[in-house]
């Protein structure tokens, strides 16, 4: 199995790769961020395939954009200055307090509980979800669908459809 990961991805299909998930808690949070980071994780784990519709997914970078194109850019460390010999960088836009956090949740579940479209605009202007398909070759495809883990945007939106 580890060479046909490493066939696929020598073709050029790094979406292909296995990923993994990690998260730290510092000795500093309160209970109330770590219960809602909790919460998040398991809503995600089970009803996040339902937001698959709404993205497309390049199976050549394994990268997955939103329907509306990105969010506002992380703090990179090209935004960290130290001219004067203080450590300085952009303050992010949005700050609340942790007693947002519930509400958040509950925007989540909401979002989470409408029926997404079937078909979602995609990079480059698709209107369904681009396959992952990163040669001509029949074989290379066949070892992808043998590899592949997640649905992709269109099998979930077809799941939705059919569920009442």
């Amino acid at each position: 199995r580890s060479h046909a990961y490493e066939r696929a991805i020598s073709r050029g299909c790094e979406g292909i790769k296995p990923g993994w998930v990690r998260v730290n808690f510092n000795y500093f949070l309160d209970d109330a961020v770590v219960d809602f980071i909790l919460d998040a994780v398991d809503l995600v784990g089970r009803e996040g395939w339902r937001l698959l519709p709404r993205y497309g997914f390049d199976a050549r970078t394994g990268l997955w954009t939103h329907r509306d194109g990105p969010a506002e850019a992380p703090l990179s460390l090209l935004d960290v200055d130290y001219r004067d010999g203080t450590m300085r960088y952009a303050a992010h836009r949005h700050r609340e307090p942790a007693a947002r956090l519930a509400a958040y949740l509950e925007e989540a579940r909401a979002l989470l509980a409408e029926r997404a479209p079937g078909r979602t605009a995609t990079p480059g202007g698709a209107t369904a979800p681009p396959a992952i398909s990163p040669s001509q070759d029949a074989n290379a495809d066949a070892d992808l669908e043998d590899l592949r883990w997640f649905w992709l945007p269109a099998e979930a939106a077809a799941e939705l459809a059919s569920v009442p």
